[in-house]
């Protein structure tokens, strides 16, 4: 039944006592009700009910009860979803469009502003655009960075990358069950993962490898404002990591990935979700302090770091780079991506030994 040539179930059954020459008089005594009640049934004035139905079955024979209440229960979805234009005005879809950056995310899909709102409510999964504000203040942990981006845009976000779970990871999970201390016994082989030069098969493989540990992983591109670089949530009871692949690097996207991971070993919680923002020390919560060291201790020897940098000061060059690189067993760009991000080096230096991911 297409909602488009949807009529009421009343309709429907007055074409059937037509078809069988019964008056809706005659109807209505074989039914043993009222005339009225006939009526306001065959107009559509009134709801199908689950009794009435059962005794049109024995009448229109052989068409079951559940025929009629399944296509009142179509209709009824039809003209509630028929009632969304009455809900919102124009003028209230432009303003959500701009807020929740419909332009963006439905581009190319020729949609009206109509289904863009709906669509985008489906994202967000809330009923009302004006319950946007409560559902993700008590359930997304977005407060703890003032500069942390836009809250709606990390909500799409959220969206966006919830949707691509079962496309991108395709249930390879089956039925492995997360344990902290699998993954903790197997970290070296994502780092030995992150060796890959490739981003593409890099991540792949980390996937693989996650999902072979009962753990989904989703690359997502962030939305305009998000500012996020990661989260850590659940779907369906399974740990899930998102990767928003913001600085388009290889080194910032594996960083990004096991900041989630360390996320994972220490502070998940199924009915929680952890967003990563980019860094802002001063600000930075207390978990968000423990991942980044978690994940710079993961790449890097601290201490073996700390010589690097104190032994070639203001002199680095590939070479010194690349050979301190083998010594810890990551990929150049790792090194320059830590040391300009310590302001060691300035952000224009030795960019040409971190590979892009685009």
């Amino acid at each position: 039944m297409n909602g488009e040539f949807l009529v009421p179930t009343g309709w429907v059954i007055k074409e059937y006592i037509e078809c069988q020459n019964m008056s809706q008089k005659e109807f209505s005594f074989r039914l043993g009700v009222s005339e009225k009640h006939v009526s306001n049934l065959l107009k559509g004035k009134t709801r199908l009910t689950e009794e009435m139905a059962l005794k049109i079955e024995t009448i229109l024979t052989p068409t079951p009860a559940s025929y009629w209440l399944n296509y009142e229960s179509k209709y009824q979805e039809y003209i509630a979803r028929q009632k969304f234009s009455e809900v919102y005005s124009a003028k209230d879809l432009k303003i959500y469009a701009n807020r929740f950056h419909f332009k963006e995310v439905f581009s190319g899909l020729n949609w009206d502003m109509e289904k863009q709102a709906k669509e985008m409510l489906k994202i967000l999964r809330i009923a009302r655009f004006e319950n946007f504000y409560a559902a993700y203040n008590e359930f997304v942990n977005v407060n703890f960075m003032e500069d942390g981006g836009e809250k709606e845009a990390i909500a799409i976000w959220l969206g966006l990358a919830r949707e691509e779970i079962e496309v991108q990871n395709k249930k390879e999970i089956a039925e492995k069950t997360f344990k902290k201390e699998n993954l903790e016994q197997d970290l070296y082989i994502l780092k030995n993962i992150a060796l890959n030069e490739d981003y593409i098969d890099s991540i792949r493989s980390a996937r693989k490898f996650l999902n072979f540990l009962g753990v989904y992983l989703v690359i997502c591109e962030p939305v305009i404002n998000c500012k996020v670089r990661g989260a850590l949530t659940s779907y369906e009871g399974i740990p899930t990591i998102f990767i928003s692949g913001r600085f388009k690097t290889h080194d910032n996207v594996w960083f990004a990935l096991i900041h989630e991971i360390a996320h994972l070993l220490m502070h998940y919680d199924s009915d929680r979700t952890i967003i990563s923002f980019e860094d802002s020390q001063e600000k930075m919560a207390v978990e968000e302090k423990e991942a980044n060291l978690f994940s710079r201790a993961f790449f890097i020897n601290e201490q073996n770091y700390k010589e690097f940098i104190g032994k070639y000061s203001n002199t680095f060059s590939d070479k010194l780079i690349k050979d301190f690189a083998i010594t810890q067993n990551v990929l150049p760009g790792v090194v320059v991506g830590r040391m300009q991000h310590d302001k060691v080096i300035p952000f224009d230096k030795f960019n040409h030994l971190k590979k892009s991911v685009e």
